[in-house]
């Protein structure tokens, strides 16, 4: 029996609490939060779960590559679109990264990215680097602003200015003139 937290976390009966090993979902009051929480109820509610790799990491969630029968929850949110990598060292990382190039048309992106600005005005993209979590913003005459896409499941936004950007804990991109 397990209570699902959000699309990458969750709690045993036993109070243990889990998070997905090489996943990285939407806080539920996020854009794809809620979609991501169902996709992972859907999974794993009312199924006996099996727990491999368990490592603790710094909030004291056990992260731990999730199984139900022979299918593998992380890559299958993953698959789904539901959730991006995490990039964390685990034996499966590989199949994990193919599952999420495989997601990726699916789920957030069809829910959370967002080609246009909110405002016409506004036209810096503040991204995320998914691997290190660095914030950097994108003016249009960036090399690559064009490439660059906002998702809003993970935090990034549209900034009216640059130091609206700034106060917001992003930094220029290297692609950037100065």
């Amino acid at each position: 029996m397990v209570e699902v937290v959000d699309g990458d976390t969750f709690q045993l009966k036993s109070g243990k609490r889990v998070r997905l090993l090489g996943v990285d979902a939407p806080e539920y009051n996020r854009c794809g939060g809620k979609e991501a929480k169902e996709a992972l109820s859907a999974l794993i509610s009312n199924k006996q779960v099996k727990l491999t790799e368990e490592t603790t990491e710094a909030y004291g969630r056990t992260l731990a590559l999730v199984w139900v029968d022979d299918t593998l929850v992380n890559e299958e949110m993953l698959r789904q679109g539901w959730a991006r990598t995490d990039y964390r060292k685990n034996t499966l990382r590989d199949r994990l990264t193919a599952a999420f190039h495989q997601g990726q048309n699916k789920g957030l992106n069809l829910l959370c990215v967002s080609d246009k600005p909110p405002n016409p005005g506004c036209l810096i993209k503040g991204n995320i680097d998914p691997a290190s979590y660095e914030k950097f913003y994108h003016l249009p005459n960036c090399s690559h602003y064009s490439e660059v896409k906002i998702n809003l499941a993970f935090g990034e936004q549209w900034f009216c200015s640059e130091k609206e950007a700034v106060n917001a804990g992003f930094k220029k991109a290297a692609g950037c003139p100065k």
